[in-house]
């Protein structure tokens, strides 16, 4: 009886030893797909509000109802909301609730947003009678999920 010396062959253990530790490794790495779906969701959500928020950044900035609105001093009511430009409407203001901030409140799709403009025009800008504008986007939790900022030059 001859015997075989170049056995080609793979053992069954062999075959249960790879499939266990391939088993181990795809385990492991569909544990990251759920958290991309979820990230991705946020990160959605993020591109989407910071949209929304310079979209309301370019209409505060341009309306002319807020330039007239800040080139009067200490007004401590609001100017009469645009309906022509929906990005320049709010539902609320307050003069005293940010003792530096002219302060309106809005909501636009599924954000709160908040909208503060310096009473005062900023010192340190080289263009003199320029005002700070914050736009902040909250969802209905409470979470800020975008905030910027601006400037709007006043009419003289």
């Amino acid at each position: 009886m001859e015997l075989l010396k170049n056995q080609k062959g793979v053992t069954l253990v062999e075959v249960l030893a790879s499939i266990v530790i391939l088993s181990i490794i795809l385990i492991s790495i569909m544990g990251f797909f759920p958290q991309m779906g979820l990230m991705n969701k946020q990160n959605e959500e993020k591109s989407q509000a910071i949209n929304i928020a310079k979209e309301i950044l370019v209409g505060w900035q341009e309306s002319n109802e807020v330039k007239t609105f800040i080139s009067q001093s200490d007004r401590i009511i609001g100017f009469t909301p645009s309906y022509v430009n929906e990005n320049v409407n709010y539902t609320h203001f307050d003069y005293n609730k940010y003792p530096n901030y002219y302060y309106f409140e809005t909501d636009k799709n599924q954000y709160n947003v908040e909208i503060k403009i310096k009473k005062s025009p900023d010192k340190s800008a080289s263009v003199l009678h320029v005002h700070q504008i914050v736009i902040k986007l909250q969802n209905k939790k409470g979470n800020i999920i975008a905030e910027t900022y601006g400037y709007i030059t006043r009419r003289e």
